[in-house]
């Protein structure tokens, strides 16, 4: 259901699944978080600034649910593409995440 919402018109439930992405990981396994979730993220950063600050929040937790460290590499295109976002607030946020 919370992979649905990330296709949602309605931004609050946008909003919502953005915030669950741990729980959506743990559902899919660390290959297909990172074969599919993250590839589909991606495509969800031209989404409104309201998504993507909560994006810009929740990407760093799922660090563990990718992998690990050793597999944090895959996070590296997410957050770099976030950090060059023209909306201020979220290149903060991106820039503050500490692995």
């Amino acid at each position: 259901m919370l992979i649905d919402e990330l296709r949602a018109e309605d931004q609050k439930k946008r909003i919502n699944a953005v915030n669950n992405l741990g729980t959506i990981a743990i559902a899919l396994g660390p290959e297909r978080t990172r074969n599919e979730l993250l590839p589909y993220i991606l495509e969800l950063l031209e989404d409104d600034e309201e998504v993507l600050l909560a994006l810009s929040e929740s990407i760093g937790n799922l660090l563990d649910h990718v992998g690990g460290p050793a597999q944090a590499e895959h996070l590296l295109r997410v957050l770099e593409r976030l950090a060059g976002i023209e909306e201020l607030p979220v290149r903060e946020k991106v820039r503050i995440l500490h692995f």
